[in-house]
């Protein structure tokens, strides 16, 4: 009797001790990034985020071939 108690509790130890293991290894979701700020192409009225727009004498043109050669037109 006291053999199985034995094995029964280094059982639950070892149990224990395989799960901590486990979980700590898991890899933690990644992070969002954060939301980008989305601005107004003042050409044609396009919406593009801050990073894919260029500022030119403070108007916002986007990638947009056509925006930029009206912006080029008004120099």
């Amino acid at each position: 009797m006291p053999r199985i108690l034995l094995l029964i509790i280094l059982f639950w130890i070892l149990y224990q001790v395989l799960r901590r293991f486990v979980s700590s290894t898991r890899q933690a979701p990644p992070q969002a990034k954060p939301a980008e700020k989305i601005v107004q192409c003042t050409q044609c009225g396009l919406h593009v985020p801050e990073s894919e727009s260029h500022i030119k004498n403070n108007l916002i043109i986007c990638n947009n071939p056509d925006c930029r050669t009206l912006e080029n037109k008004q120099k």
